[in-house]
């Protein structure tokens, strides 16, 4: 026979435990169904770019790596450690 404060120990863990459970089990919220609407496509008059969005891209791309190899650690290899 258990002592009575382990009794209620034990009384007080499994009632904890219960709310718990309770408090996740609600039942999630649904997202409304205004925001999985897809925006209006852009006007007849809205001015098309001069180049394709690719092309521009490619050329940062380009443009951003050659900077990075312009650096001093990308320039030296790593042949010479702690120097």
């Amino acid at each position: 026979m258990l002592p009575a404060p382990v009794k209620r120990f034990c009384a007080l863990k499994l009632t904890i435990c219960a709310l718990f459970l309770t408090g996740c089990a609600t039942k999630t919220q649904t997202v409304p169904a205004d925001s999985l609407q897809l925006p209006p496509p852009p006007s007849l008059s809205t001015p098309l770019p001069s180049e394709p969005y690719s092309k521009t891209a490619a050329q940062r791309m380009r443009s951003w790596s050659q900077k990075l190899m312009a650096t001093q650690v990308m320039r030296e290899p790593f042949a010479k450690p702690g120097q």
